[in-house]
């Protein structure tokens, strides 16, 4: 069903943030730079779930030298379009959640997959924190809806708002370097997770 929703809204606005149900290209490019805020992307492998049109390659391509990008969506029509917009790139037609890739990547990003109203809300988020978490050799960052206290949920709402500290302390279970960012939107947070490699004690 959250598929068709957004089939139906390429079919309405075609190549533009609404179809991706973002308000803005600001709104987007807000959150971006919140990703990049912490990370260097020079020569690393890059996995982008839920990539929708690429847009964030675009940026990546103008600040970074040298890194590799893959994009994954399940919908059609965004995988399509973003071929044809950045040719350069590798993008795939794949469900990460239910179908995760092989591969490991330097740096694993998620923007804006993780806010539907969907059954079991905090565990499925949970899950799919840990599936792209266990999916890389450097950094997973990903952006999700909410903040601490979290804004109260309404029926019938497509969007679920987390608790951030409540994700924040899941995040912390699998890695003890983690970030959060909660001060560029009243609604909306980042977090980055490293993995963390062990040292010998001398």
């Amino acid at each position: 069903m959250m598929n068709n929703n957004y089939q139906k809204r390429f079919a309405k606005y075609g190549v533009d943030p609404k179809s991706l149900s973002w308000k803005s290209k600001g709104a987007a490019h807000q959150r971006y730079r919140q990703i990049w805020s912490e990370i260097d992307f020079n020569g690393k492998s890059v996995l982008d779930v839920g990539c929708g049109f690429g847009e964030i390659a675009t940026f990546l391509d103008k600040r970074y030298k040298g890194f590799s990008y893959t994009g994954v969506d399940v919908i059609p029509e965004f995988i399509s379009e973003a071929k044809k917009l950045h040719p350069e790139h590798k993008f795939f037609v794949q469900d990460f959640f239910k179908e995760p890739l092989d591969d490991k990547f330097d740096v694993v990003m998620a923007s804006g997959v993780l806010n539907s109203n969907v059954k079991d809300n905090i565990n499925y988020r949970k899950r799919a924190i840990k599936q792209m978490f266990d999916r890389t050799k450097n950094v997973l960052v990903f952006n999700m809806m909410g903040g601490h206290p979290a804004p109260k949920n309404k029926s019938g709402n497509n969007i679920w708002y987390a608790d951030s500290l409540e994700v924040l302390n899941y995040c912390m279970s699998l890695t003890r370097r983690v970030i959060l960012r909660q001060h560029y939107h009243p609604r909306d947070f980042t977090i980055l997770m490293f993995q963390v490699r062990e040292t010998a004690t001398p």
